[in-house]
């Protein structure tokens, strides 16, 4: 995928989330999802943070050489035992349960229906920058945006199964967060797995 495509990709998926806020009820909000102690409400705005995010990120274009070549490759280092989502783990689940009680159902789908697209357009505006990946990272643009693809992905499966529907994913989004997941493991193991030539416990690759 293009920068382009990436971004075109990323837009189409938060306008599903927006389209979401708009329609859920009272009772949805309170619904409780499969990620722990999230309910719906603090799904939404743990997914709501990254269309903020991403408006500071397309404000950190760096002179510098990317420290990691793609998403995946930073998202594999993330995920090690070490790594940010692993030590992190306990302050994004926390945060997002404080951000859910903090603000309004209209704020946190704003964030989808204007904070986001307003990033996006800068976003296409700049193309294949590096840019600092919030402290952690240089890391081209598009690969950036790879990870958002994959968050409002993710994410957007775990929202449909809380609220009882069958999945409904934009197939763009589909697509590139499986190539992403796939790239990600070990690419052995990963096709003897997935040809049935082995048992090699190599899942999950992303928590």
């Amino acid at each position: 995928m293009t920068i382009e495509d990436r971004l075109t990709t990323l837009d189409t998926l938060w306008s599903v989330w927006a389209e979401h806020g708009l329609a859920m009820a009272d009772e949805h909000w309170v619904r409780p999802t499969r990620l722990g102690t999230w309910d719906v409400r603090s799904l939404y705005a743990h997914v709501g943070s990254w269309p903020l995010a991403f408006t500071s990120l397309v404000d950190r274009v760096r002179d510098a050489e990317p420290t990691h070549a793609t998403a995946a490759a930073l998202l594999r280092d993330f995920n090690t035992p070490d790594g940010s989502a692993n030590r992190l783990r306990d302050w994004s689940a926390a945060r997002a349960l404080e951000d859910a009680a903090k603000y309004t159902t209209e704020q946190m789908v704003e964030q989808f229906a204007s904070a986001g697209p307003r990033a996006i357009a800068t976003a296409r505006q700049l193309g294949p920058v590096a840019v600092d990946y919030f402290g952690q990272a240089i890391l081209r643009l598009d690969e950036a945006v790879s990870i958002g693809i994959v968050e409002a992905t993710v994410h957007l499966l775990d929202l449909h199964r809380a609220l009882g529907q069958a999945p409904n994913v934009p197939a763009d989004g589909l697509a590139h967060t499986t190539a992403l997941l796939a790239e990600m493991a070990p690419p052995v193991d990963f096709i003897e797995a997935a040809t049935g030539r082995s048992a090699a416990d190599l899942f999950p690759v992303l928590t």
